[in-house]
């Protein structure tokens, strides 16, 4: 009878660690290929150990690229931006520089601006004309007789040029589209006028309608790159929240994997089929066996 009282126990955590295996993963920190993960409680990116992976990335943009490509919690992902990562003291290669040439790199924005003859200022708006459709997010504009290459703020579109990701086209075509149905203004915001590749940040208003928020609704936007603080980011999300919610363009096939993903949970729930039940049943019987052969 004294082997037998601690073999039952024995037996009853087993079974339970069966039946119910996620309540010892409450919290799951399993690291991703970058060495980090999500905070289910509030969909925080923690950075623990970086990888070669997180060495090839020279900022917190190209980090937050990576995070996307090599984390599988599309939850969190969805509302991923600069603010939502920890990266626990580490910096990245163009950060360093920064440190060891700050008096360098204080007016790094100002010679971009003069390079390219432009008086252009932050927080205006500009009549614009369309020059050429390049894809879903950029195009170029002609504003007083300069060209401007133009990188259109916040959305990240479905690639269609130098590789061609599903929905590509449709997001080219969208644009190319939209910028024709009447005058074009351009508004410039954030924290820079233009970006590395020289490329001008803006807002790009077609009449009355913001394409940002036009495209985002129509489904064809798969995340948002978040730099700083933007004028419409509310807008934008709300759009995004519409398109997710009706299925529409590349949520249409995201909502089928969130079909899928719930089945899934659903089997994790009750992992060894109908026959937990009888499993509950033995844990039961056991139990009230070990209760009577204890009390003589």
């Amino acid at each position: 009878m004294n082997n037998f009282k601690p073999a039952m126990h024995i037996l009853l955590i087993t079974f339970l660690s069966i039946l119910f295996p996620t309540m010892s993963e409450a919290h799951n920190g399993s690291r991703d290929e970058l060495g980090g993960h999500f905070r289910n409680s509030d969909c925080m990116y923690l950075l623990h150990e970086p990888t070669s992976l997180v060495k090839s990335a020279n900022n917190i943009h190209e980090f937050i690229d990576l995070i996307y490509q090599y984390n599988g919690n599309e939850k969190c992902k969805s509302t991923l931006n600069e603010s939502k990562v920890d990266l626990d003291g580490y910096l990245f290669p163009s950060e360093n520089q920064k440190e060891s040439n700050s008096s360098d790199n204080e007016n790094r924005a100002t010679p971009a601006v003069q390079l390219l003859g432009t008086d252009l200022i932050l927080g205006e708006k500009y009549l614009a004309t369309l020059e050429k459709c390049t894809d879903g997010d950029t195009a170029q504009f002609n504003i007083n007789g300069t060209i401007y290459k133009t990188r259109f703020l916040y959305i990240d579109t479905p690639e269609s040029t130098n590789k061609i990701e599903p929905f590509g086209k449709e997001a080219s075509e969208f644009t190319c589209s939209f910028l024709k149905q009447g005058s074009i203004t351009l508004e410039t915001d954030g924290k820079d006028l233009f970006d590395k590749y020289d490329r001008l940040l803006a807002w790009v208003w077609v009449d009355n309608k913001l394409h940002q928020e036009e495209i985002t609704k129509a489904g064809l936007v798969k995340k948002f790159y978040d730099y700083g603080d933007y004028k419409y980011e509310n807008r934008i999300n709300a759009a995004m929240d519409y398109a997710k919610e009706n299925g529409i363009g590349l949520f249409e096939v995201s909502n089928e994997k969130l079909l899928e993903n719930k089945q899934g949970k659903e089997e994790i729930i009750d992992p060894l089929g109908g026959i937990s039940i009888w499993i509950i049943l033995f844990i039961i019987v056991l139990t009230i066996f070990f209760f009577r052969n204890h009390k003589k």
